[in-house]
């Protein structure tokens, strides 16, 4: 009773699964390799932990870089390509950002996963340029629907 109430007051929202974050942090990858890119994808939850870290076989780097920026996605709820000139023009959050280095990083390729109005999760791909990245993450996002 109460899930049919919440769906009908529009607060209802999808789960992001341990199946469906691998098919995202798959899609990511995809899209990149689709580009020439060899990149690693993360899928958190929306605290910013990790549900999936994927590298492609052919990327060079550990896959470091792309949970950290799926966390900021989720804290901050906004997109790398609006966060990383923001680093660059908000002294506070700037601050926010180096007192937490090994938990954030606001570069662009990170997206926040949305349900209804609620943040569920968030995406984000690296080892690639940021314009790449960020142009397969809003690719493999594309693909489910369900997070907008």
């Amino acid at each position: 009773m109460l899930a049919i109430l919440a769906l009908a007051a529009g607060l209802a929202t999808e789960p992001l699964t341990l199946p469906v974050a691998v098919d995202l942090a798959r899609a990511a990858i995809d899209a990149c390799a689709a580009r020439g890119a060899h990149v690693s994808a993360a899928v958190v939850d929306a605290r910013g932990n990790p549900l999936v870290v994927l590298r492609d076989e052919q990327s060079l780097k550990p896959p470091i870089a792309a949970p950290r920026k799926a966390n900021a996605a989720v804290v901050f709820d906004q997109p790398g390509s609006v966060m990383e000139p923001r680093e660059k023009t908000d002294p506070d959050f700037a601050a926010r950002i180096k007192a937490d280095p090994d938990h954030l990083n606001p570069h662009a390729g990170s997206l926040p996963l949305h349900a209804g109005t609620a943040v569920v999760g968030g995406l984000a791909i690296a080892d690639t340029t940021h314009e790449a990245a960020d142009a397969c993450a809003r690719a493999a996002l594309a693909k489910f629907p369900q997070f907008h």
